[in-house]
């Protein structure tokens, strides 16, 4: 009978520590998931997530390279038709270079002065036209199209524009203005290709 009771009080002993020990195992996982979802809850992400920015365009690619002493530039490219092809140079000194190349007025090479009045007229028209504020692209994704870009550089600014399509109306005006101005020229025909001095 003593066996049985001995027997009796050993088992439950071992049965009371064996809860107590799982008891305590599963205490110390629900500590350890408490303080990991703590721990998850009061963590910043390292890189928090933004908008993603929109692209801005690489207009390099657009802007003519142009001398220092240029004061105005105007150069017209081609398309699938008859469009006029050509460029001028006019530089602070007034001497002016037109390269005309297809379906314009003049088509080779040729140079003229423009006096003061008519540069101060170029002038004139950007400052009418808004020039000076406008975009430096006016493009879209169409080939036949042909492209106009001007640059004019003044003592107090310097300002350039690409414009192939979704221009301004003002910029437009501004384009036929100047080319009409550059037809009224009394243009010499000069062979070789110049550089300003």
């Amino acid at each position: 009978m003593k066996k049985a009771l001995l027997f009796l009080a050993i088992c439950s002993l071992s049965l009371a520590a064996c809860k107590n020990s799982k008891k305590a195992k599963s205490d110390s996982t629900a500590a350890v998931s408490t303080e990991a979802a703590e721990v998850t809850k009061n963590q910043v992400p390292a890189t928090p997530e933004t908008p993603e920015q929109p692209r801005t365009e690489d207009i390099s690619k657009y802007e003519p390279k142009i001398a220092d002493s240029l004061y105005f530039m105007m150069q017209r490219t081609p398309c699938f038709g008859q469009c006029p092809v050509y460029t001028i140079r006019i530089y602070q000194s007034g001497n002016a270079y037109l390269e005309g190349k297809r379906f314009f007025d003049y088509e080779g090479w040729f140079k003229t002065k423009f006096s003061e009045s008519e540069m101060i007229q170029i002038k004139t028209w950007a400052k009418e036209a808004g020039y000076w504020k406008m975009d430096h692209v006016y493009d879209a994704p169409v080939t036949d199209l042909p492209s106009t870009t001007t640059a004019l550089k003044t003592d107090e600014q310097y300002h350039w524009v690409y414009n192939r399509m979704n221009s301004p109306d003002e910029l437009r005006t501004f384009e036929r203005n100047i080319e009409t101005l550059i037809k009224d020229q009394d243009w010499v025909l000069y062979k070789a290709p110049v550089t300003e001095e």
